[in-house]
């Protein structure tokens, strides 16, 4: 795969810049498929081949798949003004890059997609959700997640397909789990009453270098890999170490479901009116009442030699450094 020609789709966001980095440090040719070409973002000055394009438009990624050798199908929707938005964009933009690449590079060495454990959903009993468990998604956005992997596992006679679920990803870029930080520095943290609640937290850096190794190693085709930190925190724990990790002191306040569940209405509507995507939903509320968003990496780490490098308190503290230098907090 060196000096080979890869492609990343989302590489002006969170995941799929994090993963450039890493692919330009180990001397691959990067080429991502860019919507906006004004905005580049952390891919400024980095030696980028950018190809303008958007996944909705089939007409638009064929110069994108042309002679590469593997394609990052990183690009998706994480939060929506409305439900339809989520299979707009995270199913039928994956069929659509699919069908590119069977079309106009059907030698292609792999495609990996970054899906997420919302695809899978939450664990029922307690126990690590594994691949071969019956998806069990709670909001439209795991939902679209799962119908983008039935779409590649379609093609997986026809090229090789790798499909990561990774869990609740955090670090620097990120704009999702930046409002924990943000609070937390105005001295609260908030969290929906009902009892504790357990997670498997994946760094970014980790799930970047889980997508390399997804390139690098051989794995049967149509093979599916959760990513994350092995170990898992209550989030009592997590909350303890964001705070500990920011050297900051904070209130904890907990919310009734109805409470939660009628703010994020509040700002749904508010998001229609602006025509910008709220930060929260009550599609999100309810994936965040679940008890256990945990997860069997044993597959990963037994097919491609992953292994976490970040633990929690590692993780949050690269991550509060980040934002502060950057003057997001």
């Amino acid at each position: 795969m060196r000096s080979e020609r890869v492609l990343i789709t989302g590489g002006t966001g969170f995941v799929g810049s994090h993963l450039a980095e890493l692919l330009l440090r180990k001397g691959y040719r990067v080429t991502c498929l860019v919507r906006d070409t004004a905005r580049l973002r952390w891919l400024t000055g980095r030696g980028v081949n950018i190809v303008r394009g958007d996944c909705s438009d089939p007409a638009s990624l064929v110069a994108a798949v042309k002679d590469v050798s593997v394609v990052f199908h990183a690009a998706g929707l994480t939060k929506a003004r409305r439900p339809r938005e989520y299979y707009e964009v995270n199913h039928l933009g994956t069929r659509n890059l699919l069908e590119a690449c069977n079309s106009y590079n059907p030698g292609i060495g792999k495609f990996i997609l970054v899906s997420s454990l919302a695809a899978a959903g939450p664990s029922p009993d307690g126990k690590p959700v594994r691949d071969i468990d019956a998806p069990r998604p709670v909001s439209d956005y795991g939902k679209s997640k799962l119908l983008a992997e039935g779409e590649a596992l379609g093609y997986k006679d026809r090229f090789p397909v790798v499909i990561l679920r990774p869990s609740a990803v955090y670090g620097p870029r990120d704009g999702d789990l930046y409002e924990l930080f943000r609070y937390a520095v105005k001295g609260l943290t908030l969290e929906i009453s009902g009892g504790d609640r357990f997670i498997n937290p994946c760094y970014v850096e980790d799930l970047a270098e889980a997508m390399l190794l997804s390139a690098q190693r051989e794995a049967p085709s149509g093979s599916i890999y959760f990513v994350s930190e092995k170990r898992t925190y209550s989030w009592a724990e997590f909350g303890r170490t964001l705070l500990s990790t920011g050297g900051v002191h904070a209130r904890n306040i907990k919310i009734p479901y109805w409470a939660a569940y009628g703010v994020a209405l509040l700002t749904e509507l508010g998001g229609l009116l602006s025509g910008k995507a709220p930060i929260t939903n009550r599609q999100k509320v309810k994936e965040a009442v679940q008890k256990y968003w945990i997860c069997d990496v044993e597959k990963i780490e037994r097919d491609l030699g992953f292994r976490a490098a970040y633990p929690l308190e590692r993780g949050l503290t690269a991550t509060w450094r980040w934002y502060r230098e950057n003057g997001w907090i």
